[in-house]
């Protein structure tokens, strides 16, 4: 699972799964999505850090400094990952009824922001997930080519992940593209890694959807990968990030501090 930190839950095409029109509204109406995407991960972040600072039922082992690390260490769930995609439904539904006071679109606003409120209050009952050691997702690697004697031309698809000392992996990093030549093959660098990564791994295939894992272990922290000139080793596919290590689940209290 991604972290809350790593940027929006959903896409745009991932509201369609819940609102089939909902791209032609947004062209129609002259509404950003992506816009609205971000703003409701902000404002579900910071709904988060209210339960998690109200928590009654669960333990949460950074709760002396929750207020500094803020979700930092916040894994999306599948329960959030809907509660943020049916809050970008309702401010897309609620600009939409604004710039025109169209009446059509009152009741999507209306069915929406009960939906959100409804899937935050279930949300809070499963419990936030936290992760200890958080990595966030990887960037895009930076790629290059070498020399290698009988290594053939191919397009490869690429996407690397951050390693810590302990094993944990982040989420991988946007799948990329890069041709090498005859008698090349493939370099792989990964780029501004966090404080927590002491490695990545390298995830490597002949189209996006086949991406194996290459390396046998982790390759250090400012060193890079080059692909064998025997080309791709069928390891397993690249995961989805960090599993919570404990659950806080939220509560009516009154706040203290």
């Amino acid at each position: 699972m991604a972290l809350l930190t790593d940027g929006s839950p959903n896409t745009p095409e991932d509201l369609t799964a819940y609102e089939s029109a909902i791209l032609n509204v947004a062209a129609t109406e002259a509404i950003d999505l992506g816009v609205k995407l971000s703003l409701a991960t902000e404002e579900i972040s910071e709904d988060v850090l209210d339960i998690l600072l109200d928590h009654t039922r669960g333990y949460d082992p950074q709760s002396m400094v929750r207020r500094q690390i803020g979700v930092a260490d916040v894994v999306v769930s599948p329960q959030m990952k809907r509660w943020h995609a049916l809050h970008t439904l309702a401010m897309v539904y609620r600009d939409a009824f604004n710039n025109q006071l169209n009446d059509r679109y009152l009741p999507k606003w209306q069915e929406y922001r009960k939906l959100s409120a409804d899937a935050r209050s279930q949300t809070a009952i499963f419990g936030i997930g936290l992760v200890n050691t958080p990595i966030p997702e990887a960037g895009v690697p930076a790629l290059s080519m070498t020399a290698a004697a009988g290594a053939a031309t191919a397009i490869y698809y690429i996407a690397i992940t951050w390693v810590a000392a302990n094993g944990e992996e982040g989420a991988p990093s946007p799948v990329t593209t890069f041709e090498t030549g005859a008698g090349m093959t493939l370099v792989v660098a990964g780029v501004n890694p966090p404080a927590v990564a002491t490695g990545f791994n390298v995830y490597v295939g002949l189209s996006s959807t086949s991406l194996a894992l290459q390396t046998a272990s982790p390759v250090p922290a400012g060193q890079s990968f080059v692909m064998p000139a025997t080309g791709l080793f069928a390891g397993r596919a690249p995961g989805d990030g960090q599993k919570p290590d404990v659950y806080v689940i939220g509560g009516p209290t009154l706040r203290r501090g």
